[in-house]
């Protein structure tokens, strides 16, 4: 046996076995495939074969109210619109009248609280020593006034004896002048010169003395008007001292916030540590809760244009809402808002709500149904055709089947291009094959004209408007 052969039994050879892969062209095939499917599911409806049919369009006109409208009782329903709840006539806003910062909060929203209760307290330490302040100033002026008008008293005592003293002087220079009066009458040698000048004299030096008296009192007058003028000015500033203990104890009883009326928390704006400022740009930088009394609720109602012209203050109005089931609330227009809201092309009026319920709250999603307005009693309706004019619906009678009196159905192409089949409403007023549509149909619409065969719920069509 050869090195050869062994070698080559030892090691025989064998062809390498080839791992197979997947084919080159599946990744193409499956990404095509891929957007086919993404391609049919977003536009497979455009690709599917559609309807082609003839429309007319729902349109708005200015006409005169029939009168059947006019006539019409006071229960019959004019339209419908939907609004929010809200305070009546507005919520009650509660401030901090001072800055500082919240220490405590009383209160939480939805609670009710009554007049005087307490909502909030500011930190008042500052405020109880600035009191202190001025109640210490005004003792220490009350106690200036009384020591300064302590002499009064005693001036005008002394004002008292002056006047004794001018009086006895008076009597003694009365005295002194009749007895020199008397050595002058007295004959020639009856006494001597020396006696005569001495007793004048005596009369001169008790003029002097009763001058000297009598200037003591205007003296002590003076003081004691000096006095008195002094106090009235002390007493100003004794005011002035009051006034400023009044401000700081005004001050204090502000850091204690106390409800205004009976109400209920509607926002509640205070935290304790949070600051609260009066002259901030923020208009609720002092705000501490917001109140409104539960038993004063009106809505706000988005009352479309074309349904504007029905609107009367004093109109009776209906409302629901999701909270309330089976509850028709009554309400009656108050005020209709000067100004309409061009985004929405409506007008809003406020109505006030009759004993509502407790559990409505402000912001909560109403339906309003509006019913004529009552007529007064000395007012009389107005003759037909002399109603007065507001926008209506038309629509092409031709495209009505199944129609009766009040009422008619029609195929209306929605926004998906799909034929809809709905019940519509009907008026009275008619003009040039177009009749009043009062429900079911909104302006700029496009209803299907006849042949209606082949149309059912849901039909892709195309239109070609007339």
């Amino acid at each position: 046996m050869s090195l050869t052969t062994l070698t080559q039994s030892g090691s025989p050879t064998a062809e390498p076995t080839r791992r197979r892969g997947l084919p080159g062209w599946l990744l193409p095939v499956g990404l095509m495939l891929g957007f086919a499917a993404i391609f049919a599911v977003l536009f497979g409806e455009r690709l599917l074969p559609t309807l082609e049919v003839r429309t007319s369009q729902v349109v708005t006109l200015r006409g005169t109210a029939s009168s059947a409208d006019v006539s019409r009782p006071s229960g019959s329903l004019l339209f419908q619109a939907s609004g929010w709840l809200e305070p009546d006539p507005y919520a009650i806003h509660v401030p901090a009248l001072v800055n500082g910062v919240v220490a405590e909060v009383h209160v939480l929203e939805g609670e009710l609280v009554r007049e005087g209760d307490l909502l909030a307290t500011l930190v008042d330490d500052e405020a109880k020593l600035t009191l202190q302040q001025a109640e210490r100033n005004l003792t220490t002026i009350r106690s200036r006034i009384a020591a300064h008008c302590s002499s009064v008293p005693e001036i005008k005592a002394r004002i008292e004896t002056a006047r004794a003293k001018v009086t006895a002087e008076q009597a003694r220079l009365a005295e002194l002048e009749d007895t020199a009066n008397r050595l002058k009458t007295l004959p020639d040698g009856a006494v001597s010169t020396s006696e005569v000048t001495s007793a004048m004299l005596q009369v001169n030096r008790q003029r002097a003395f009763l001058a000297e008296a009598e200037s003591e009192i205007p003296r002590l007058e003076a003081q004691l008007n000096t006095i008195d003028f002094e106090r009235v000015a002390m007493g100003n500033g004794f005011i002035e001292a009051e006034s400023s203990r009044d401000i700081a104890k005004l001050a204090l009883e502000r850091h204690r916030i106390t409800a205004p009326i009976d109400g209920r928390i509607m926002h509640l704006h205070a935290q304790p540590g949070k600051k609260r400022m009066l002259d901030m740009d923020d208009p609720k930088s002092a705000l501490i809760v917001e109140l409104y009394r539960p038993d004063k609720m009106q809505a706000r109602i988005d009352v479309p244009l074309n349904e504007a012209s029905a609107l009367a203050v004093g109109q009776e109005v209906k409302l629901t809402t999701d909270l309330l089931n089976d509850i028709e609330l009554s309400g009656q227009v108050t005020r209709i808002t000067g100004e309409a809201d061009i985004a929405r092309n409506t007008l809003q009026v406020k109505v006030a709500i009759e004993n509502p319920d407790d559990r409505l709250r402000p912001e909560m999603l109403v339906r309003a149904k509006f019913y004529p307005a009552p007529l007064d009693e000395n007012s009389e309706a107005p003759p037909e055709g002399d109603g007065a004019e507001r926008l209506l619906l038309f629509a092409a009678e031709e495209a009505f089947f199944q129609k009766t009196e009040t009422s008619a159905q029609v195929w209306v192409v929605d926004t998906n291009s799909q034929a809809e089949l709905r019940t519509i409403s009907l008026g009275t007023a008619s003009r040039d094959n177009f009749r009043e549509v009062r429900a079911g149909l909104r302006s700029g619409e496009q209803l299907i004209l006849p042949p209606h065969a082949g149309l059912k719920a849901g039909a892709r069509v195309t239109t070609n408007s007339l």
